[in-house]
């Protein structure tokens, strides 16, 4: 009897001298002996750093850290979707991510340059594709993440006095309890809006009773659904999305994960359709046809 043995999977994982983590699921990176990859080094913050499955990719992202996370010679400025073969520093820690669906290794025209993460400025809202980590409790109180908690909820994070901690409005509170009852399997990622912007909370995971929320910003007035009904492709909506954002080409290509060639050939043909002979205009076009 012959038995058809089907293709060999071959999850991703990061490598360093110390070992093999595999990427099973939101892998958290920093100086905390909790995290899934713990380093121990004052370089390293106690969350550095987080690594998340989306649409079928992996992506990191500095968690505000206070040294930043290099990739591939670049210092991450927003989220960055990873590659076979990049490689990750971290304080002192070389990682190298591998994943052999994605086979050989492929390096970006841009690689080897540096940026310098912006500032945030005290009580601005997290940029968009920029995670923050919330650890809260099953009573929605805010152990870890106070100030992330004040961008997205502001005056509406509650704390009793005397309390020790902040807690959650209470449509997060119910959202949590939601989790609790589907077992965090079934429950989806709460949507909020708030102040022109929608605020997108996700369960990165749950530990001793303790909830991982991993939370983002994003606009809800210039959508890259709303882009494709200009006529763009996605990707092209993926590019004007950050255009309008403020971003340069360079640091696109970075965020997207594209040479600065792609990023300057969309460019070109989102003109052509907007039909406009500069950034400026191109922007001017997209918040005019969408009544921004």
């Amino acid at each position: 009897m012959s038995v058809t043995v089907g293709p060999r999977i071959h999850p991703a994982c990061l490598k360093w001298s110390g070992g093999v983590h595999t990427l099973g699921g939101t892998c958290f990176i920093g100086r905390r002996s909790d995290n899934d990859i713990p380093i121990n080094n004052v370089q390293a913050s106690r969350r550095h750093a987080v690594l998340m499955m989306l649409n079928g990719d992996w992506w990191i992202n500095d968690l505000g850290s206070r040294n930043g996370v290099i990739v591939n010679g670049l210092r991450l400025s927003s989220a960055r979707r990873l590659r076979n073969g990049d490689e990750i520093r971290i304080a002192n820690q070389r990682l190298i991510f591998t994943n052999a669906a994605q086979g050989s290794p492929q390096h970006s025209s841009i690689m080897g340059q540096t940026t310098e993460q912006a500032p945030r400025v005290a009580g601005d809202a997290p940029q968009a594709m920029s995670c923050e980590l919330l650890i809260v409790s099953n009573k929605g109180e805010v152990l870890e993440g106070d100030k992330a908690a004040h961008w997205f909820f502001g005056k509406t994070l509650e704390r009793a006095p005397g309390a020790l901690h902040y807690v959650l409005p209470p449509a997060v509170r119910h959202w949590l309890q939601q989790l609790s009852d589907a077992n965090e399997k079934t429950c989806p990622p709460l949507e909020m809006e708030q102040d022109g912007h929608r605020v997108m909370f996700s369960l990165a995971r749950c530990k001793d009773d303790r909830f991982y929320l991993l939370g983002r910003v994003e606009s809800v007035k210039v959508t890259i659904e709303r882009l494709q009904s200009l006529g763009l492709t996605e990707r092209e909506a993926e590019v004007m999305y950050w255009v309008c954002e403020g971003k340069s080409n360079p640091d696109i290509a970075q965020i997207l994960d594209v040479t600065l060639h792609t990023v300057n050939r969309h460019i070109e043909h989102i003109f052509k359709k907007l039909a406009v002979d500069n950034r400026h205009k191109a922007i001017k076009a997209v918040q005019e046809r969408l009544g921004v």
